[in-house]
């Protein structure tokens, strides 16, 4: 028995239960014993979805139910019963009749059972072959009809329920979410409208449709649904909707919130400061929306002590004060732009720094003093900025010989307003002895008043008069030419070494000896030098090079690092003419002269001969 083609739409499914009275039926194969259907049993299937409906069918001695197969509309079982001795086979089908008088074969089987065998059998209306409607059944084989019923089957049809819509925050994506539920007989589709009233005028028309969904479902199942609303056009506010799908409609309302928006509602911040002091402010942080938020404020100024920022969170309409400080040491004085922000507001201001600068003039101090005397010095000291002083001014002297006065010998406090002016005196006390002896003070210095902002310098030569250059030296010290005619004068060993450490030639150590006596052999000192600007090659290791070198130290020039040799040697050289025929050769220009070639091209043995040749032009 064929299907018809008309029957091919799948829509819901059903299963019913056939239930018959005992009869029986004689296996060809079997010599006659005979096989008996004992009844059936009445089950109840649940449809996709959990539904516990039961939908009754009729037929003789039969009970029916839904199926919950997916490609069934309905079910007939019974129970086969083998009470003969020999094994038994049988053909059952299932024939179905539309309301038309139209039958056709839905499904059928070949039940095989052995003596005394009892077996349960399914057989099923698939769901591609049916569609709403009534339908008659039989269950048979080929020796008559074991059990018959009919089914009435339902199309598609979709109810809502359970419609919900939580609040959203405007800008983001808003969601309805509904329940489904196709309470037919056959699987379907139906459309899901999302009504939204825009204009709040309480109607719903197709152009308020904001979101569709077309839901497939299965005869008796349930499905979440979720509507989805752009909100970002809607201001802030409550909205009514409806759901519609068929007939079914729900209704509901969606609130849309204010997002967190972050304003400045009020700052204060300082506007007049002496340079040093701190910069202080603060400002009240408002979130104006209904959602709780986070909010970065930000400091900018002119420098990055001002570099601050404070991340916050806030409920929605609530507040905070927020307080924040930078240090001004290191501005100077002048008007300054102070900025403050969020992602969306700024507020600004203008700092001014005022500050005291104190100028030194008028350095007043002897040119040449004696070690055994007091030593007195003077300047004037004027605040040129904008805010009062109250500052310490320093009296400093240079007694290592770097030309940078580092030893402070007296400070004094002054307090001047802007523009006021002062003259500080320092004396250096012959009878300091405890911070000073004679060797730290004899010999030229460079000595000056430091305000902090300013300094003034000067040089004075200290001496020990009681000795002088009338003290009994070696004729080789004293034993110079006179000027002739317009010649430069050519100073005796005893003025150099007066000059440069405040002692005769005689009381100075060997080694400061020989650097003297350079000095002395290179006059007259080019470009007019006088003897205080010449340095000694100790006062070069020491002043440009900041070696480890104590006036009148045993200094060792040849224990100094060969490359560090040839830069003092280069220095030093540099204060004289060079074609006096004893400038000091490099490395380079012994090689020359040796090898005809520089240094970089030498073998180890000639390079050693000539690092031993560089080394002898030292010794004395």
């Amino acid at each position: 028995m064929g299907i018809s083609q008309t029957h091919a739409a799948v829509l819901l499914m059903i299963v019913v239960v056939g239930a018959v009275g005992v009869s029986s039926f004689t296996d060809p194969g079997s010599g006659g014993e005979a096989m008996t259907v004992e009844g059936t049993e009445d089950r109840q299937s649940v449809a996709a979805g959990g539904s516990e409906e039961r939908r009754s069918v009729t037929a003789e001695g039969t009970t029916g139910g839904r199926s919950s197969a997916s490609n069934v509309a309905f079910e007939v079982r019974t129970t086969l019963n083998n009470s003969d001795a020999a094994g038994a086979t049988r053909s059952i089908e299932l024939v179905v009749e539309d309301e038309d008088g139209f039958s056709f074969t839905v499904d059928e089987r070949t039940v095989s059972l052995s003596a005394g065998e009892t077996r349960e059998v399914t057989l099923s209306a698939p769901a591609d072959a049916m569609t709403a409607g009534r339908y008659d059944y039989a269950l048979g084989d080929e020796a008559g009809t074991l059990a018959t019923g009919t089914v009435t089957l339902e199309g598609p049809a979709f109810d809502t329920s359970k419609v919900r819509a939580e609040p959203v925050v405007r800008g983001a994506i808003g969601t309805v979410s509904v329940t489904v539920r196709n309470r037919g007989d056959f699987r379907g589709m139906r459309t899901l409208d999302l009504h939204l009233d825009r204009n709040r005028d309480g109607t719903y028309d197709a152009s308020e449709i904001v979101a569709t969904r077309a839901p497939l479902l299965r005869a008796g199942e349930d499905a979440s649904a979720t509507l989805s609303v752009r909100t970002d056009g809607l201001e802030p506010g409550t909205y009514a909707y409806r759901v519609e799908v068929g007939e079914s409609v729900e209704e509901g309302t969606l609130t849309v919130l204010r997002p967190a928006t972050f304003r400045l509602a009020g700052s204060t911040m300082t506007t007049d400061a002496v340079r040093g002091e701190r910069f202080n402010g603060s400002v009240t942080l408002v979130n104006a929306g209904d959602v709780r938020g986070n909010a970065t404020v930000h400091l900018d100024g002119p420098t990055e002590a001002f570099d601050w920022n404070r991340t916050t969170t806030l409920d929605g309409n609530a507040s905070t004060t927020l307080e924040f400080a930078a240090g001004t040491g290191n501005l100077t004085r002048g008007n300054y732009s102070i900025a403050l922000s969020t992602a969306n507001d700024s507020a600004t201001g203008t700092l001014r720094v005022r500050e005291s600068h104190l100028a030194v003039d008028d350095l007043d101090g002897p040119r040449s003093a004696d070690v055994d005397d007091d030593i007195r010095f003077a300047a004037r000291v004027w605040n040129t900025g904008d805010a009062a002083a109250n500052r310490t001014v320093e009296h400093r002297i240079d007694l290592d010989g770097d030309d940078d006065p580092e030893t402070v010998v007296e400070n004094r406090s002054v307090d001047l307003a802007p523009g006021e002016r002062t003259t500080v005196e320092f004396t250096l006390a012959e009878d300091d002895r405890d911070r000073f002896d004679d060797r730290d003070l004899l010999g030229t210095h460079v000595y000056g008043v430091y305000s902090g902002d300013a300094n003034a310098t000067d040089v004075v030569v200290v001496r020990h008069y009681s000795s002088g250059s009338s003290s009994s030296t070696s004729s080789a010290a004293n034993d110079e030419p006179e000027p002739v005619n317009d010649e430069p004068e050519i100073v005796s060993r005893d003025v150099i070494t007066q000059e440069k450490y405040g002692l005769d030639y005689d009381e100075v150590s060997n080694e400061t000896r020989s650097q003297i006596d350079e000095i002395h052999e290179r006059q007259p000192f080019s470009d007019g030098l006088v003897v205080t600007e010449v340095l000694t090659r100790e006062e070069i290791a020491r002043q440009e090079f900041g070696l480890d070198v104590g006036r009148n130290d045993a200094f060792e020039f040849t224990s100094i690092e060969v490359e560090t040799q040839q830069e003092i040697e280069a220095a030093f050289d540099a204060q004289f003419e060079s074609d006096d025929g004893d400038r000091i050769e490099s490395w380079d220009e012994l090689a020359t002269e040796r090898y005809e070639s520089d240094y970089a091209g030498l073998d180890a043995d000639q390079r050693e001969t000539v690092r031993s040749l560089y080394r002898g032009q030292f010794e004395r």
